[in-house]
């Protein structure tokens, strides 16, 4: 994001504003900072009509209530803390509201769930802000974006996103998904049965499904298939 900021705040005085901007924009980021950063330097293009940030999620609903913004950029840091509220609240109320996310910190199966419910674009924080205002316009229109940064974790059929690895993440349940991050983590079916508040037998059996689905044949190459996808610190 360093480098993106950078780059706009050395070139913002050459921007020069559209004369046919388009609606308003809303930027939403646990950052304020980082919220008004990316406001002000997309400003500078003038191919909004207004922007403005927002930095939680029950002001973000607030304000697309209120002003029914063209296009809205969600972090990824916003969206990882609540993604389900964000995609569930903002498909009920943002009638032409378009989205679009920063996409590079999250997990397949926030990508899978996001992707699910007619977000238009993912985009990634390595663009520079030139570009990233052009993909936002892109967006504004109603034409799907795909950063070129994120195209081994995410494909575009048509008009909708797929993530790559959703083939195997939406076979698990939620409760097998809940086992699955505990086990990776390295904690025994004993401390998983406890957390989940199931019997060991019952951890045992979720852990069978997984490995199973996931084409793992031990509980190493789980773990080394959970850092793979990203669900998982090394």
């Amino acid at each position: 994001m360093e480098k993106t900021t950078q780059d706009t705040y050395t070139n913002a005085s050459s921007a020069f504003p559209s004369s046919d901007s388009t609606g308003k924009l809303i930027v939403a980021e646990t950052s304020r900072l980082n919220a008004e950063a990316v406001s002000w330097c997309l400003s500078a293009y003038g191919s909004f009509r207004d922007v403005e940030s927002v930095a939680d999620l029950q002001e973000l609903i607030t304000t697309i209530k209120t002003q029914r913004p063209a296009l809205v950029l969600v972090g990824d840091q916003l969206a990882s803390r609540g993604i389900r509220d964000i995609v569930t609240e903002l498909a009920v109320r943002m009638g032409e509201t378009r989205i679009a996310v920063f996409a590079d910190h999250l997990t397949d199966r926030q990508l899978d769930l996001i992707a699910s419910n007619g977000v238009t674009g993912f985009l990634s924080r390595h663009e520079t802000m030139r570009d990233l205002n052009e993909q936002l316009l892109r967006v504004a229109a109603g034409s799907p974006v795909l950063s070129g940064h994120l195209k081994h974790r995410l494909e575009l059929h048509g008009r909708e996103f797929r993530c790559l690895a959703s083939r195997h993440l939406r076979k698990l349940t939620d409760r097998q998904w809940d086992a699955l991050l505990r086990i990776a983590a390295g904690r025994r079916v004993s401390q998983v049965a406890q957390d989940l508040e199931i019997t060991p037998k019952a951890v045992e059996s979720h852990k069978y499904r997984i490995m199973k689905t996931i084409g793992a044949t031990d509980r190493v190459d789980l773990c080394r298939w959970a850092i793979r996808e990203g669900l998982i610190e090394a």
